[in-house]
């Protein structure tokens, strides 16, 4: 479908300025705009990332089990049309080739996917949703693509500091009764071996709601300070972070093959 724009007669010298304004916007927005793949989009999170995606003008492709749920998250009364793509499946039952007919010419896929909070979530198969999933989805996009990883600073840098004994204990504890944490770090872990593709992994400090992004919020290299106790970031904050990565080239190499923190911004 094309989509034709109507602009004033560029024969009146009082509508030239006028003509080349919306000239220069509309391709701008050709240009700028990207397609991006996203996985985890009804989550907390990621449904703030697909909100401010399309807010920008991108086009988002994501996989979900319920459409309906996913648009029932976003903001409503907005038709994104085309813009807004969605196959309903489960990520870990989709073939390779699924996978990379769905990434093609995608210059970013992000992914937010987490086990949910509940016996069976925690518990019950997969036991490795995360690393099955980025396994799979970095194997079939594009190679100029960027994965974008969601994890948490639980999940620990080979760069980040020695910690304490008692919260290295926690996490000893954490790796043997609760399996979505050892998911995470497999799933890190994978990204950190290989640098033959750009990947980021984003690391948040204990997530907290907010409607909007209200941007207050710091990125450190490396994780500092006590795992517990500490102001928790907002999953809106985090997004905005994620999304920046995507439209900002000058970040994203800035953090390529790294794991950065994001932390609320103390006054």
């Amino acid at each position: 479908k094309v989509t034709r724009m109507k602009f004033p007669s560029p024969h009146k010298k009082n509508n030239i300025f006028l003509f080349l304004t919306i000239l220069i916007s509309y391709y701008t927005q050709i240009v700028m705009s990207s397609k991006i793949f996203v996985v985890g989009a009804t989550g907390a999170t990621g449904k703030h990332v697909v909100q401010m995606l399309l807010d920008e003008g991108n086009t988002v492709i994501t996989v979900v089990r319920s459409k309906d749920t996913l648009v029932s998250l976003l903001k409503e009364g907005n038709n994104y049309g085309d813009r807004l793509q969605v196959k309903e499946a489960a990520i870990l039952d989709l073939s390779h080739d699924e996978l990379v007919s769905l990434t093609a010419g995608c210059s970013a896929v992000v992914s937010c996917l987490g086990h949910n909070i509940s016996f069976k979530g925690l518990w019950g198969e997969p036991r490795r949703l995360v690393t099955d999933a980025v396994k799979g989805l970095t194997k079939a996009m594009p190679s100029s693509a960027m994965f974008i990883l969601m994890g948490s600073d639980g999940v620990r840098h080979p760069d980040d500091p020695i910690r304490p004994f008692g919260e290295r204990l926690v996490i000893t504890l954490l790796r043997c009764l609760v399996p979505p944490h050892v998911d995470n770090e497999m799933a890190a872990e994978y990204l950190y071996q290989d640098r033959s593709f750009n990947w980021i992994v984003v690391r948040p400090t204990d997530l907290v709601d907010e409607e909007h992004a209200s941007k207050s919020y710091d990125i450190f290299d490396i994780s500092e300070g006590s795992l517990f106790g500490g102001p928790g970031v907002s999953r809106a904050n985090v997004a905005h972070f994620m999304v920046q990565l995507i439209q900002k080239k000058e970040l994203s190499e800035k953090y390529k093959h790294q794991m950065p923190v994001v932390k609320h911004k103390v006054s």
